[in-house]
């Protein structure tokens, strides 16, 4: 690289390399305990090992001067060779901690501007990127993950935002602001949503009483909204109404909610789109916080 020799068995990058498969075969069971299974066959290790080397080259030609286009190119082509053959996708320029772990694997994409702390494990289809599709600026636009941070299969960190220390993230959660140390994120509620001409979208539901719920999101404001239960004919169908409507919110009543019991309801706009969503069947004691994210976060 522009007269400069790369050094692959360098102590630094051994020491990395060493705290990973030792974090893998000590906290994932299916290795039995076994390092020469995990580096022998275990393509998930194969991937954060790609990742080390990369990186390794790319920060050693910066700080010592190297020709950073063609450190850039050999580094990004270890990592796509990676991707292939592993199914793992780490950006070379991502910066993660010591005895990160990655679990399964396949599908799980780490963004070049993402910072993981240590003592880190994803498992598989994880996703570490930005809120943007394309068009993206060359500002922070990746998350940030404390130590000790566990993420969840498919679970979705999207955007410039910090996840605490010490922070389970659970499958199939969709993360969009920052969430404090030593918490828990899950899945409250599935949205489907049927696009119509307008916008219609849910981005949370509160309970408010043992009937009642507060939903919030986009073209919620047209009266000709329309709430049905999605109980089939013969099920017990419960009744729905809007009670209540703000800028960004509908107030909806369950008469004869069932404490054990859960309402799926659909709504319908005048144009043809509808969402779907679960009503809750846990209800606070007094109302709550008029926010509601999409993921629970509780302490």
């Amino acid at each position: 690289m522009c007269g400069y020799t790369w050094d692959p068995a360098a102590d630094e990058l051994i020491d990395l390399v060493d705290g990973d498969l030792l974090a893998l075969t000590t906290r994932d069971p299916a290795t039995h305990g076994s390092w020469r299974e995990a580096l022998g066959s275990y393509r998930s290790f194969h991937a954060v090992l790609a990742y080390r080397l990369a990186h390794h080259v790319l920060t050693t030609a910066r700080h010592r001067g190297a020709c950073n286009q063609h450190a850039y190119l050999l580094a990004r082509r270890i990592s796509e060779q990676a991707k292939v053959e592993t199914g793992v996708e780490l950006h070379p320029a991502a910066r993660i901690g010591p005895r990160f772990v990655v679990d399964h694997g396949s599908g799980t994409v780490v963004g070049e501007g993402v910072v993981i702390g240590s003592d880190c494990y994803l498992l598989q289809c994880v996703v570490l990127g930005s809120l943007k599709i394309a068009d993206n600026l060359p500002h922070r636009r990746h998350p940030t993950l404390g130590d000790r941070v566990e993420v969840g299969a498919y679970a979705r960190i999207l955007g410039p935002l910090t996840i605490g220390d010490d922070t389970i993230i659970g499958s199939h959660a969709l993360v969009r602001d920052d969430v404090p140390p030593q918490s828990r994120v899950s899945v409250l509620n599935a949205y489907q949503v049927t696009a119509g001409r307008t916008d219609l979208a849910i981005t949370g539901v509160e309970a408010v009483s043992q009937d009642r719920f507060r939903v919030y999101g986009e073209g919620l404001h047209d009266p000709a909204l329309r709430v049905e239960p999605e109980f089939a004919a013969g099920d017990g169908e419960l009744p729905v109404a809007i009670v209540g409507r703000g800028g960004d919110h509908l107030l909806l009543q369950v008469p004869g909610m069932a404490v054990n019991r859960r309402a799926p309801v659909r709504l319908n706009g005048r144009d043809g789109g509808s969402v779907g969503l679960v009503l809750p069947n846990v209800w606070p004691t007094e109302p709550g916080p008029a926010s509601a994210p999409r993921t629970g976060t509780d302490q």
